[in-house]
Order: C-alpha cells, then sequence, then structure tokens
C-alpha cells in the first residue's frame, strides 16, 4: 500500500513538471491575465471600426485580481515583445497614435561582443509639433482609442481594454510576447 501511495505522489510530481502556460494566458497567485494580440490592419479596423497604420499591434486584455485587496493596473505595465527579432514596445497612450504631434520611431541594434549577437530596441518618441497640444481638441481617433483602451485603476474586479504597441516589420501574433511588471508581480504571455 505504501509502494501505491508513493508511486502515485511521483506521478503526480512528473506530471507538474510538465504543465505549461497556455498561449494567451498567463497568471500568479495575485493576477490572472488572457488576451489575443491583433497584428492584422483589417482585424484591428474590424474591431475599432477605423482604420490605422500598418505597424501598430493592438492587444485586447482581460487582468483579473485574485486577491483580497485591489491591485493598481495600468498600460505601463505591460511591454510587446518580438521574439523573431527582440524589438520591445511599451504601451502607447491614444495621444501618442491620434494626437496632435507626430511620432518618430528609432531603432537601435547593439550587438553583444563575444557572440554577435544583436539586440533591437524601438524608442518612441514625439517629434515637436507647431500645433500647441494643450489648445489643440483630440482627434476622433484619439477619443475611440481612449475609450477602448484598458482603464488605469485600482480594483479587485476583473477589467478589460485594449492596449496600443507599435513594431517595425510583418509580425505574426504567434512570434509575441506580452510582459507584466506591476504591483502584481512579473508575467510572461505567448500568444498563439
Amino acid at each position: 500500500m505504501k509502494y501505491l501511495i508513493v508511486l502515485f505522489v511521483a506521478s503526480l510530481a512528473v506530471s507538474a513538471a510538465d504543465i505549461k502556460s497556455l498561449p494567451n494566458q498567463a497568471g500568479n497567485g495575485n493576477i490572472d491575465l488572457s488576451g489575443t494580440a491583433l497584428v492584422d490592419p483589417k482585424e484591428i479596423q474590424q474591431l475599432l471600426g477605423t482604420p490605422m497604420e500598418s505597424g501598430y499591434v493592438v492587444v485586447r486584455i482581460k487582468v483579473s485580481p485574485r486577491t483580497a485587496e485591489a491591485i493598481r493596473i495600468s498600460a505601463d505595465d505591460f511591454t510587446l515583445v518580438s521574439r523573431k527579432d527582440g524589438e520591445r514596445s511599451p504601451a502607447l497612450v491614444p495621444s501618442q497614435i491620434g494626437g496632435p504631434a507626430n511620432l518618430a520611431v528609432k531603432t537601435k541594434t547593439t550587438y553583444a561582443s563575444s557572440a554577435g549577437v544583436g539586440s533591437t530596441s524601438v524608442t518612441v518618441a514625439p517629434v515637436e509639433s507647431k500645433v500647441d497640444s494643450k489648445k489643440a481638441p483630440d482627434s476622433p481617433l484619439t477619443k475611440l482609442l481612449e475609450s477602448k483602451m484598458l482603464a488605469d485603476t485600482e480594483t479587485k474586479d476583473p477589467v478589460e481594454g485594449l492596449l496600443y504597441f507599435l513594431l517595425e516589420g510583418k509580425n505574426k501574433p504567434k512570434d509575441l510576447g506580452l510582459l507584466y511588471k506591476g504591483p502584481a508581480g512579473r508575467l510572461a504571455m505567448d500568444f498563439k
């Protein structure tokens, strides 16, 4: 009888080692994430009801806190990573996409001296605009993106919304990963 118990416990340990996180999901004891990455401009237009320039990736995300205390949720907690070339993009605010200032995308490739492996990072910076952003009204695109964006809030309840990213090149969801680094810890989510 003791041997059966030991065998049963050993089989559970082996099974637990084989458990992998599911695509489009990630979680820990504090928070659960589930989402979908949209890279096709037609899918993005269908979701938003208006076209966006190519290069934008929209992530539909659901964040579910698992703690008794409220957790601060913010788009600033998320970074999109391309596994093809290592490019990273922080979540953009709607005014960076449809606001009066234009964006300049700067790519910087660095190489490790020993392995010769390249790492690409993208810097998104506003370009000076002749338009006074305090006086300029929000564009219809900015208002639309704000209405659908993941809310910056402190909550105990699940929240859903969209995150906006900018990546160079042609990307597929399977090549992308979403990193969460916030008050609930650190998580990595793969897309299928």
